[in-house]
This record gives structure tokens, sequence and C-alpha cells, in this order.
């Protein structure tokens, strides 16, 4: 938890997470009520919310392939993805055109902490094929 409080608390001053905790803050709160307000607010539609659909659409690929998934079936599954008029979460990032710096200590700190978690490999593996794949077809 102060990993995620950390490495989000940089975030500038004009998004709804960032307005929240320093509205929640100017009012004297407890500095973890102010973050937690913040938190919250990433789970708005046009902020935030796009971790969760990341984390359903690799929820949802483990559910459809199982545990025993391969590079393969995550190229079929981006195809699919985008050929039902979807687009892959995670991917398309409106400000960002590199990998999110947040995401990277996330995923070093997975693999130092979170060994032998099928989740984790997916992640790894979907941030090592996706662009790939959305590249090939100009979607990136």
């Amino acid at each position: 938890m102060r990993l995620y409080l950390v490495i989000h608390a940089d975030h500038e001053g004009g998004n709804v997470s960032a307005h929240t905790n320093h509205l929640v803050g100017s009012a004297l709160a407890d500095p973890y009520l102010s973050y937690s307000a913040a938190m919250c607010g990433l789970a708005a539609p046009l902020h935030g919310l796009a971790n969760q659909e990341c984390l359903a659409f690799a929820k949802d690929f483990i559910k459809k392939y199982g545990e025993g998934w391969t590079e393969q079936d995550i190229k079929n599954h981006v195809h699919e993805t985008l050929g039902s008029g979807k687009v892959v979460p995670g991917y398309g990032h409106a400000v960002l055109r590199k990998t999110d710096p947040r995401f990277v200590v996330q995923m070093d700190f997975a693999e130092a902490n979170i060994k032998d978690d099928n989740l984790i490999d997916l992640i790894r593996a979907f941030y090592k094929v996706i662009p790939v794949e959305l590249g090939s077809i100009g979607k990136i």
C-alpha cells in the first residue's frame, strides 16, 4: 500500500484524485483520509477506471483461455477484441506515449515479491506481446 500511495502521490494537481486529495486535506483531514478519498476518485470512468478495466480484461482472458494460456492466445485475443469493436484497455492513454513508470515500479515489486502467480505472469506477457501486436496492425 505504501508503494501504491507514493507512486500516485506525485500525480499532477489538476486531475480528479489530486484535486480530491487537496480538497479533503484543506479541511484538515487526516492524510490517510485525504488519500483514501483521492483513491476513490480513481474508480470514476473518466479518471482511473482504466486500471480496473485492465484487471477485468486479464481476468476475462484467464476465464476464456485458462491458466495454461500461450502468447498466441494473447495475440488471438487482441484481434478478437479489436474485431468486436472494443479496445484493449491499457493501450492508448491520451497523455502517456511510453510505458507509465508507475506500472514499471509495480511490476518490479511484483517480480521481487509475488512468485509463481499466473496473473502476474500474464500481465508480464501482455506487456511483451500486446504492444508488438498492436504495432503490427497500426493500432498503436
